[in-house]
């Protein structure tokens, strides 16, 4: 099933996509013994996400997407090659979670690998913010994807590495979109008591600076 309006793919192979060893370190120091006793964990009590499908029929046929464990903080995803709706192969499987922060995006570009099991996306937030980011949820939604739709996106990340930094050491922003989109997303939060709201997109393009100081550098 091909939609017309998809938006750019590139497609490499699967070997040269990369894994999720690195996602698996950061949650234990033996992750060869400890991640298939959480694979299994996750089956007890599974999840299998629809996306974009509105019926089953609607998915694809040759892999599911399963995770798990319900209710919990971190999910175990995995991606199981299918044939006449019986599981045959562990494609691939990784850790994920959820996250607040979310925002309204278009996809221009989808990079996958020959399976089509998994993406990067390349999204455009607005005209001055594109971010690429990993696709969960690619294996169900990868035929639904339309280059004219706005969807809302939740963005999160891996800490690989957290160093003490000196009490004097700061961060200087000081291009201007990055300062607009840090003062916005500041006032924002701050008038809905640190929640975000469902707009909050949409409000951050439309914040304009009120003072001379919404200009300076952000440290």
């Amino acid at each position: 099933m091909k939609n017309q309006n998809s938006p750019e793919t590139i497609t490499i192979q699967d070997q040269n996509f990369g894994n999720h060893a690195e996602h698996w370190n950061l949650l234990s120091s033996n992750p060869a013994s400890e991640v298939p006793h959480w694979l299994g964990l996750a089956l007890d009590a599974p999840i299998m996400p629809m996306g974009l499908c509105d019926q089953e029929q609607d998915m694809a046929q040759d892999f599911w997407l399963i995770q798990g464990p319900s209710g919990q903080a971190i999910s175990i995803n995995q991606i199981i090659a299918v044939e006449n709706q019986k599981p045959r192969a562990l494609k691939t499987a990784f850790p994920s979670f959820e996250s607040p922060y979310k925002y309204d995006a278009k996809i221009e570009r989808i990079i996958t690998c020959d399976s089509a099991t998994q993406a990067v996306l390349r999204l455009s937030l607005n005209k001055d913010t594109v971010v690429y980011a990993f696709d969960n949820l690619f294996s169900v939604n990868r035929c639904h994807y339309d280059k004219n739709q706005t969807y809302q996106v939740q963005f999160n990340a891996w800490a690989y590495e957290l160093e003490l930094v000196s009490d004097d050491e700061k961060i200087i922003v000081d291009d201007p979109a990055s300062i607009k989109h840090h003062r916005a997303l500041n006032e924002i939060l701050a008038e809905h008591n640190g929640i975000a709201p469902e707009n909050l997109q949409e409000l951050i393009n439309d914040w304009q600076p009120k003072t001379p100081e919404d200009h300076e550098p952000v440290t």
